[in-house]
């Protein structure tokens, strides 16, 4: 019994750590179009936050469209696996957390669209621009999720929605 409860506290302290401000950071994508400027799949991350022992995690974020800044909340619910989050934001979504660092935190993302096409996306979250090792580590997990990585965009500079 002291065992659970212990990886019980260690699992809600490790999603405890994940709540809070994050902004996107980097995006890499295998259907760059959408993750270009204006992409439907280019968000500016605001925050996470998880319910009911992380089984729900609300994601607000904004998207730019027509120049406008959009604001979204989706709240994403765990899957029997016990680590794929599933939501509806542009066609289904399944994702998952992949790496957490202090500094960053790192999803692995699929999406299907309206038109049945599906799209790999790696979203990188933090506060400050990848360092040249990190920016490597991002390259080399893109490239094993069959992203090219000419198609990862860092997107802090470009986001210019409200806090």
């Amino acid at each position: 019994m002291a065992k659970f409860l212990l990886l019980a506290l260690a699992f809600g302290l490790a999603h405890a750590a994940m709540e809070g401000p994050w902004k996107t950071v980097a995006i890499a994508a295998d259907r760059v179009d959408k993750i270009e400027r204006g992409g439907k799949l280019r968000i500016y991350c605001r925050s996470l936050t998880c319910e009911k022992e992380c089984k729900e995690m609300k994601v607000t974020f904004y998207v730019l469209e027509n120049g406008q800044c959009s604001l979204t909340t989706i709240t994403g619910y765990l899957q029997e696996d016990g680590k794929t989050y599933k939501t509806q934001y542009q066609g289904d979504n399944h994702y998952e957390l992949v790496k957490e660092t202090p500094e960053n935190l790192v999803f692995y993302s699929e999406n299907v669209d309206r038109a049945d096409r599906k799209t790999k996306l790696i979203f990188v979250l933090g506060n400050k621009p990848l360092t040249s090792e990190e920016n490597e580590r991002l390259v080399k997990y893109a490239v094993s999720s069959h992203i090219p990585p000419e198609n990862i965009r860092h997107v802090l500079g470009t986001d210019t929605c409200p806090e």
